[in-house]
């Protein structure tokens, strides 16, 4: 049979050559020298089922030279990607043509080659059949080729991710529907990044509009009302395939989400108003990297302690250090500020605002806030030292836009968990969180940010290098610097060595007795360091020196400039704190010392009135006299309570004061008095 003659070298599904020694009608003699092959006797049937199944592929004994054009030389590149990395995994042990061996081969082609991510992958089917080809060619590289095509060369991977980026952080985040300026935009950008990498390539205006519409058909799926939650989150599953990434940090997704929800005041044990939680979500590893409890309307310090929560960690939650690349924000009062603004500035980092009231154009924290609506407020075990176990919160009244989660008890009346519990509690699910097995994105959080950091290395830096670029707000117009080198601001004073020589270089112009003025800037919830801003003689460009606070520079954790000048009133607190260690047990499981049970508060019954302080102070009464007027007026309520009289309890009392009025009594002095 042809192709089945002594000699005929065939690759088996270990990648090993193997030569047929002899064959007949009913078997076939094998020879090689790989771990699997040596000499082996099979059966014909057996072998060809074998050749059907791909188990045995033919290898051809001629190679010969095509001239390729530039799009089969691209096609070439694009397979072999996939193809070299099918070798190694057949070399393993792996069979070529499995869906298992596919899987795993997409996950190693990724890893390698993270721009793929943004391309549409080869199927299954086709993976198998470039295999067969290239084996059957004796792993020549020009067989993979294809045929020659005249149409236009197909986008190569860093093109793709370059587009699929821009897309996702600029076109995404507005909503203005000329295409024209958006894809004028992307050249120049595009540009700009192929003097870098000069695998980008600029995409055509028909491309480029492709790729616009399907990213605007999944954001109006996701957008239609009246939609259940159940597929509204299906298809924010689809726009979320449609926003690629290829690092941790390079697209981070902020917001604030308001709960239903009251906490006990560890110092006061009153209820708090009801709380709110700003999240950053890292899009790349699905890893909440900061959230801050909040007990205030949105405001910018809100937003603005969520930018500095980025860059601190405690030992459960260590995902800090990178700066974002770019930040999803939102138009509401939180993020949309001055301060926000100066502070990303500083820090070089670039924001990009969604249009309001368009959830779907950040796809990821929406789907985080679901997780963290039914997983915590809902799911997560509480149990007291006392044995008492809760499955949620029982003072969590469920999402306000659902009319079956209200409750007509108030939430102030159901807060029964304190502030610190909350944290505590808050704290563990989110460890629990990055260390558990995301099902949509395929990977644990934990594992993705840590590959991330040793695949692509950024510069890492600590809050304490990066507190001054915090310093963006300003208490006053000016402040007077002192000769000592010191300044004063919002009732603490801060201390530095330059200060003091700004002092001396400033003073020169200044006329006797008269300090020199210098703007401060400081953050309201870090008080322990401020920048001091001046402009030397002679000089254009104003310098900036950090001063730290003389009373608490080495304060360990930030403290607020309310809280260091007496005011204790809860309104911003950090979820990631180093006060305690927890170690993943895979269940969102806390524990708590007790579950805070209010005290009703009786209601006042108030009985007949006696005369004041003040009205017995100005009728000149003894001690003595008080006590006989008190005593007459609760012998009277006594005689009120056991009388048959119809009369109602204030005529009563009306009628019995008027008659106590018209009598007299003699005090211890012998002195006739009135009542």
């Amino acid at each position: 049979m042809i192709g089945y003659a002594t000699g005929t070298d065939l690759t088996n599904k270990y990648g090993n050559v193997e030569s047929i020694a002899f064959v007949d009608s009913t078997s076939i003699l094998l020879s090689g020298d790989g771990i699997e092959t040596k000499k082996r006797l099979l059966p014909r049937d057996d072998f060809e089922k074998s050749i059907d199944d791909q188990g045995f592929i033919l290898r051809s004994a001629q190679h010969p030279h095509i001239e390729l054009t530039e799009y089969q030389k691209l096609t070439v590149t694009s397979r072999l990607i996939y193809q070299s990395i099918l070798k190694e995994l057949v070399s393993e042990g792996y069979p070529a043509t499995t869906k298992k061996t596919y899987d795993e081969l997409i996950k190693r082609v990724e890893s390698q080659h993270p721009a793929t991510i943004a391309t549409k992958h080869p199927q299954w089917k086709t993976v198998c059949r470039h295999w067969r080809v290239w084996v059957q060619s004796d792993f020549n590289d020009e067989a993979l080729a294809g045929v020659k095509r005249n149409r236009p060369i197909r986008l190569n991977a860093a093109t793709e991710a370059f587009i699929q980026h821009y897309i996702a952080t600029v076109y995404s985040c507005n909503n203005s529907a000329f295409k024209g300026a958006y894809y004028s935009n992307y050249k120049r950008e595009a540009q700009e990044a192929s003097l870098k990498n000069n695998e980008i390539q600029i995409a055509s205006q028909r491309t480029f509009y492709r790729r616009l519409q399907e990213l605007t058909d999944a954001e109006k799926l996701a957008n239609f009302k009246g939609l259940s939650q159940a597929e509204i989150n299906k298809r924010l599953t689809t726009l979320r395939k449609r926003i690629k990434t290829y690092y941790a940090m390079q697209r981070v997704e902020c917001d604030r989400v308001v709960l239903n929800m009251c906490l006990i005041d560890d110092k006061t044990g009153l209820p708090t108003p009801p709380i709110s939680l700003y999240v950053a979500i890292d899009v790349y590893t699905r890893a909440p990297i900061s959230v801050v409890l909040s007990f205030e309307p949105e405001n910018s310090a809100g937003g603005l302690n969520l930018l500095r929560q980025i860059f601190m960690a405690d030992s459960n939650l260590t995902m800090n250090g990178r700066k974002p690349t770019t930040l999803i924000m939102d138009n509401g009062p939180g993020f949309n500020n001055r301060l926000i603004k100066k502070a990303a500035e500083r820090l070089e980092l670039n924001i990009h605002y969604t249009p309001s009231n368009q959830p779907a154009k950040k796809p990821f924290i929406e789907s985080f806030f679901n997780v963290l609506r039914d997983h915590f407020f809902s799911g997560m075990k509480i149990e007291t030292q006392s044995g008492e176990t809760s499955i949620g919160f029982q003072s969590y009244s469920g999402k306000r836009t659902n009319p079956n989660s209200l409750d007509t008890i108030p939430l102030a009346k159901r807060a029964d968990i304190k502030v610190s519990d909350f944290t505590k509690l808050l704290n563990i699910f989110l460890t629990e969180y990055m260390h558990k097995h995301h099902k949509q994105a395929g990977h644990t959080p934990i594992k993705k940010w840590n590959q991330s950091i040793i695949d692509t290395p950024m510069p890492s830096f600590t809050y304490d290098q990066l507190q001054h670029c915090f310093h963006v707000s300003r208490a006053q117009a000016s402040h007077k610097l002192q000769q000592r080198g010191t300044i004063r601001c919002l009732g603490q004073d801060y201390y530095s060595d330059e200060l003091k020589q700004l002092y001396a270089a400033t003073k020169t112009d200044m006329e006797l007795g008269e300090n020199p003025s210098v703007y401060v800037f400081h953050d309201d919830l870090d008080a322990r360091k401020v920048t001091v801003q001046a402009t030397l003689p002679g000089e254009n460009n104003p310098v900036e020196i950090v001063a730290d606070n003389i009373d608490h520079h080495d304060t360990k954790l930030p403290v607020s400039f309310a809280e260091l000048n007496g005011n204790q009133t809860l309104t911003q607190l950090g979820i990631y704190t180093e006060t305690f260690s927890h170690t993943p047990t895979g269940h969102y499981v806390g524990e708590i010392t007790e579950f805070v049970k209010q005290k009703p508060k009786r209601k006042q019954h108030r009985g007949p009135k006696v005369a004041s302080f003040n009205k017995n102070t100005k009728e000149n009464l003894s001690i003595v006299e008080r006590i006989k007027k008190s005593h007459k007026v609760n012998e009277l309520k006594s005689q009120i309570s056991h009388s048959g009289e119809q009369d109602t309890y204030a005529d009563t009392i009306v009628s019995k004061t008027r008659e106590m009025a018209s009598t007299r009594y003699n005090d211890d002095e012998g002195n006739e008095k009135q009542w």
